[in-house]
């Protein structure tokens, strides 16, 4: 199911000044305190031990701490002819003080890492929910990835372009998974080749040479971990906003290597039922920032580096 996502541009910002969050049907109701976050997360977050380890992870200080923002000026502010609402002036704010992309270590000749919460694609009704995802930035990405050991793999394996050899997972209760009994698989194997024209000569395109091979591991062989996770901001989803991070840590130390953080604003859905869209919500500008995901591989590709150069530049 390929769906339409679309990045936030300046001007686009004063278009959102009626965002609103629509009808809340799972308003978060038990909140707790984890080691590696500024504020409480919704207990609901913490669902796996990939999840308990992703919210634990602590950043380096040199990472922006959440900025108070005043919700009673910005209401006022708002009634001015030409300002946007609260919500989206507390996005602005979020954008300006918080989101970005701190790298504080590089890794060189990478052969593969550990992606520690692969995940299905979320329900539509999840992603009409202002309090359902938990980080909509990535959750909504999953939508355009299918879920097979080629989908999955081809994020990251897919040569001459992504270059890792391996890339690790916990085992799902997915078909794809289903002959394994180990608690962890190994996507591996894939390459192509350049397909030929009609005089032999190779093209610029490429084809299918060896498929994606699944095998079923004890434990990750990676040195390195790849994560994601929410974040909790003040008021937030009650103006639309749902913001997170990805995280690329050192699995024995969990030492954080680099931090990307991101930040949503949903309007309400013209399809539905006045719900949060958070399908086609609004992103922080900032570099990198793409429509389907490519951020998401290009972060992985800029901090833990193959021998050979991987780039999304070209898919």
């Amino acid at each position: 199911m390929n769906r339409l996502l679309w990045v936030c541009q300046a001007p686009l910002i004063a278009s959102l000044a009626s965002c609103s969050p629509g009808t809340t049907t799972t308003e978060w109701t038990e909140l707790v305190a984890t080691e590696g976050q500024e504020n409480p997360i919704p207990k609901a977050w913490l669902q796996d031990e990939e999840a308990r380890i992703a919210h634990a992870l602590k950043l380096p200080s040199g990472v922006p701490k959440p900025v108070p923002f005043n919700f009673e000026k910005a209401r006022w502010r708002a009634w001015l002819p030409g300002v946007p609402g609260t919500a989206v002036q507390y996005f602005s704010h979020l954008c300006a003080n918080e989101a970005g992309e701190w790298v504080f270590k590089t890794v060189k000749d990478v052969k593969g890492l550990y992606f520690a919460r692969p995940q299905g694609a979320p329900s539509s009704e999840m992603l009409r929910d202002p309090y359902g995802p938990e980080m909509p930035w990535i959750q909504r990405i999953f939508v355009l990835q299918g879920d097979r050991a080629h989908d999955w793999g081809t994020w990251f394996i897919q040569p001459p372009i992504s270059n890792y050899k391996f890339v690790e997972q916990p085992r799902r209760d997915v078909r794809w998974q289903a002959s394994i009994e180990e608690p962890f698989v190994r996507l591996h194997g894939y390459t192509r080749k350049p397909t030929l024209d009609q005089n032999g000569k190779p093209t610029i395109y490429f084809s299918d040479a060896a498929p994606m091979k699944v095998d079923g591991i004890a434990q990750p062989t990676a040195t390195y971990g790849y994560t994601w996770r929410g974040i909790v901001r003040a008021q937030d989803r009650a103006n639309g906003i749902g913001g997170g991070e990805l995280i690329i840590y050192d699995l024995r130390t969990k030492e954080v290597l680099a931090v990307r953080r991101q930040f949503l604003v949903t309007g309400r859905n013209p399809r539905g039922r006045g719900d949060a869209a958070w399908e086609v919500a609004a992103s922080c500008r900032m570099p990198g920032a793409n429509t389907v995901g490519l951020e998401f591989k290009q972060f992985a590709f800029d901090v833990l580096q193959t021998t050979e150069p991987s780039t999304t530049t070209a898919n």
